[in-house]
């Protein structure tokens, strides 16, 4: 079989590559392993309570996103969330739940800070810009201080990330900032001379963000062939040929890899890059959702969510109140709270049986929100490798990366684990990369 261009996975980066290359030739297959697409986003209706496995929402803050959504004809069906019903945001400060603040004003009347922090931060104007990239730690410590790291960076990035900031890239992880201090020599001024721009919104669907997958899927389906695992891929005069476990074999002039890292190095046949790509590492994560009936519960949870950091001791990473952000997600009456467990700092925890995790996050969870009451509904997802981290090889691997495109015409490797985790990164990069090569 020939084809012009094959896409070797069914995930979003997949999909919406597929999307926008549909614009311009149809001569294209999706190749998937499994029996179903979506990748990292899988959605869960039970009992009235939909449950979010990967992302829970997506960033509308790119014109990739928006056209793709236009292209599908589903703009109409994005449910935002009640801002006024979600803006406060909790870390835990000797075991309560603080309030982060949004404001300078808040910022200065915060319990969360010292004031010796506080005046700390204001100081950050006159800290010289790093010429060299470095790791998360160090660059937020000598801007704002150690308390400003520890206390709200570091619970932020795990949210994102699940890593560690003394081995996460300060370039790669914290796009803005970064930029904000090479270009203006400070955040805070780079913060105070950017352009105001309409705030940008995170959205879901009435299913869930299986929606969108499945919109892809639909417009697609001729294109994607399942259950079809790739076991090599030989470089060829023509472009490349394409080995599958059950004999058949494909062979096609263009090649767009969505695939993991760690699944692409078992495929590719440059020794070097095979090597570069199994270096990649992906923290494991376990998913845990629980149902609430509101009569049960006490106290009002108001807000989006709450984070904890190292020193908190606590058995989980985050919590979002899933139903606080989206009321579709849970029926009238029930309250739905969504738990992540694991990443670089609890990995072996992620290794335990669910059951003796759920019970000691049930432990905690009730005691923070002082929930008196056991759940009408539980549901566990573990991802044995679920976000790749970005650490401060980062530089290296994206320059591997180009050197294997630039050596391999027509060889584009895509993916979230190099230009950003976020299922916005994955469709902006989609957009580009086909407007730049097709």
């Amino acid at each position: 079989m020939k084809i012009n261009t094959v896409i070797i996975g069914a995930g979003i980066s997949g999909l919406s590559t597929a999307n926008f290359l549909s614009k311009k030739t149809l001569d294209f297959i999706i190749v998937e392993s499994s029996n179903k697409v979506g990748g990292i986003i899988d959605t869960h209706n039970e009992r009235g309570y939909t449950c979010e496995n990967g992302p829970n929402t997506v960033l509308n803050n790119n014109s990739g996103i928006q056209e793709l959504l236009d292209d599908l004809k589903i703009s109409d069906d994005l449910i935002y969330p009640n801002n006024n019903a979600i803006k406060n945001r909790y870390v835990l400060k000797d075991g309560k739940p603080i309030k982060i603040p949004l404001s300078f004003s808040e910022f200065f009347i915060s319990p969360l800070f010292s004031m010796y922090s506080k005046i700390r931060i204001l100081l950050e104007v006159f800290v010289k810009k790093h010429k060299h990239n470095t790791d998360v730690k160090s660059f937020i410590s000598r801007r704002f201080g150690n308390e400003f790291h520890e206390r709200l960076i570091v619970p932020f990035l795990t949210g994102i990330y699940a890593d560690e900031t003394k081995t996460m890239s300060a370039k790669h992880t914290l796009k803005t900032i970064w930029e904000l201090e090479q270009n203006y020599g400070s955040v805070i001024i780079g913060l105070l001379k950017m352009k105001k721009s309409s705030k940008s919104k995170i959205f879901t669907f009435k299913n869930g963000l299986s929606h969108l997958i499945n919109s892809l899927k639909n417009k697609f389906h001729s294109k994607i062939i399942f259950n079809s695992k790739i076991s090599k891929i030989q470089k060829v005069s023509s472009g490349y040929d394409l080995f599958f476990s059950d004999g058949q074999r494909i062979s096609c002039k263009n090649l767009i890899s969505t695939i993991p890292s760690f699944s692409l190095s078992e495929l590719v046949f440059d020794l070097k890059f095979k090597k570069i790509l199994s270096k990649i590492n992906y923290v494991p994560i376990d998913v845990f959702h629980f149902g609430f009936d509101k009569k049960n519960l006490e106290n009002k949870i108001d807000g989006f969510g709450l984070l904890t950091k190292p020193e908190d001791e606590k058995n989980f990473l985050g919590i979002l109140y899933s139903s606080n952000i989206f009321n579709h997600v849970a029926k009238k009456n029930k309250f739905l709270l969504t738990v992540l467990v694991g990443g670089k700092r609890q990995q072996n925890l992620c290794k335990e049986d669910p059951k003796k995790i759920e019970k000691l996050i049930l432990t905690e969870v009730n005691d923070i929100l002082k929930i008196n009451t056991k759940p009408e509904f539980i549901k566990h997802y573990r991802w044995k490798r679920g976000i790749p981290t970005y650490n401060m090889s980062m530089s290296d691997v994206i320059d591997e990366i180009r050197k294997f495109e630039n050596e391999n015409s027509n060889f584009y490797i895509h993916g979230n684990f190099h230009n950003g985790v976020s299922v916005s990164d994955c469709i902006l990069n989609s957009k580009k990369l086909v407007e730049a090569n097709f």
